[in-house]
């Protein structure tokens, strides 16, 4: 794991109640494989969340009283690095401009542009398929990268 170093360090800094770092990083690495990795969004804030809910565990056996604070995650920057709800918005807005000015492209253009820029399929392969040739798709392709730009300045 890429932030286990980072994790002991943690670990060193804090009081251990009768257990071990070693005893706490194979308990994380155990809870990461139990966990549905489709609910993993950031792993060093679910690899820090592990060891710290850890070291409570281990500290309520011991009868041994925690604050937050005192344990220091503020140092470890654990925090949630996906996008706020604003930064979603406007990728969702600017893909949605994009899909709108893709569609509005005429159409042999559209067709050779959604091919190529979306699907990836290569120059060859697209013009065997729509019955045009690789010169064609080629000059398609520009136009409609020329057509999106000028969309773009537009918009702005």
């Amino acid at each position: 794991m890429p932030h286990e170093n980072a994790v002991r360090r943690w670990l060193s800094r804090t009081l251990l109640p009768g257990v071990t770092e070693d005893d706490i990083i194979q308990e994380c690495y155990a809870r990461f494989c139990a966990a549905p990795f489709q609910d993993i969004q950031n792993g060093r804030a679910f690899f820090f969340s592990c060891a710290r809910n850890l070291v409570i565990e281990y500290a309520r056996k011991s009868k041994i009283r925690y604050l937050d604070e005192d344990l220091g995650l503020d140092d470890c920057n654990v925090a949630d690095e996906r996008p706020n709800p604003e930064q979603n918005l406007a990728a969702r807005q600017q893909l949605d401009w994009l899909r709108e000015q893709m569609m509005a492209l005429p159409s042999p253009c559209r067709d050779v542009f959604i091919l190529r820029k979306i699907y990836n399929h290569s120059h060859d392969y697209i013009a065997q398929s729509l019955g045009i040739s690789r010169r064609a798709v080629e000059r398609h392709i520009g136009r409609g990268l020329q057509k999106l730009i000028e969309a773009g300045k537009r918009s702005k």
